[in-house]
């Protein structure tokens, strides 16, 4: 009988190291599609930032394009918009309106470039551009200087130091 026992401890041990081997095989199975499914994840979140900092280069582009758009359309509006470069307390009441209401729109587009730019979502190239345009203009149009007079409470910080800066530095 103990030759029988011999057999079936042999058959046991035998079972046991082929399970043990299959669990194995299992567990590296796993883990490669582990490895696999983070490298697709991976993957999936890199077009996604991708995706969403061309869609915040394109939010930028038309928020900053969209003021030259109505002057284009507007010709009575380029009139007024050129009379306000130049001489904005010269203007009348409703002129001037208008000229607010878009520097507010061109002002509303620099500090979305400012934001985008610091959270690194668009360009920096688009950035450097933006930024060097709205600065020249601080510097070139007189109405700038009075609609951030009257309109910079709409701004908030740091946005508002920033400009108020450019404006002290332009003097």
């Amino acid at each position: 009988m103990n030759g029988d026992n011999n057999k079936q401890d042999s058959s046991v041990a035998a079972s046991a190291t082929k399970l043990e081997r299959w669990a194995l095989y299992a567990e590296i199975g796993g883990a490669i599609a582990v490895v696999l499914s983070v490298a697709y994840l991976a993957l999936q979140v890199s077009d996604n930032n991708r995706l969403l900092r061309s869609q915040a280069h394109y939010n930028a582009l038309s928020l900053g394009q969209r003021p030259f758009e109505i002057v284009i359309e507007n010709e009575d509006l380029a009139i007024i918009m050129v009379n306000c470069r130049s001489e904005p307390g010269s203007v009348d009441r409703a002129s001037w309106e208008r000229c607010f209401n878009y520097y507010f729109m061109q002002f509303n587009g620099w500090e979305y470039f400012y934001y985008q730019h610091a959270d690194g979502s668009i360009p920096s190239e688009l950035w450097r551009g933006a930024d060097a345009y709205f600065k020249q203009e601080v510097r070139t149009n007189l109405g700038y200087a009075r609609f951030w007079s009257e309109g910079q409470i709409a701004f908030d910080e740091p946005f508002r130091s920033y400009v108020t800066d450019e404006f002290a530095a332009a003097e």
